[in-house]
């Protein structure tokens, strides 16, 4: 297993919710989809806490199978970003997929930022974490 480094600037802590993120071949969102919004994991910077979690419905159509949750994605043989890559070559076909979103702890509310794999989602609000904390100083 390769581990999974994140960039994350000085001062923003990465709390692991799951420790699946720990893993670099299973960023996709695919792979974070269990039917219902779960907190994959948390950025903390000073006294604000943005928590990133798996959104959204994932209908996958592939063999005559409907692969919905991201144990029917491993079932059918997709058990990294890598082979998922592959899915459409292989006949498969995405028809609704999941994604990351961030709730802001504090304004109780999403913030309406959509990402597609947990590294780009951890990275890049962390980024922004330090830009709007010192905005709103």
């Amino acid at each position: 297993m390769r581990k999974m480094k994140y960039n994350l600037p000085t001062g923003v802590k990465l709390e692991v919710d799951d420790n699946l993120i720990l893993r670099r071949g299973k960023q996709d969102s695919a792979f974070y989809t269990w039917g219902n919004n779960s907190s994959v994991a948390s950025l903390v910077y000073e006294d604000r806490r943005y928590s990133i979690e798996c959104i959204g419905e994932m209908r996958i159509y592939y063999k005559g199978d409907v692969l919905r949750y991201t144990d029917d994605v491993i079932n059918a043989g997709f058990t990294n970003d890598k082979k998922l890559s592959k899915l459409e070559k292989k006949g498969g076909e995405w028809v609704n997929n999941s994604w990351f979103e961030v709730f802001d702890e504090e304004a109780g509310d999403y913030t309406g930022e959509v990402y597609h794999t947990v590294q780009d989602a951890i990275e890049t609000v962390a980024n922004w974490i330090i830009d709007k904390e010192e905005v709103n100083a």
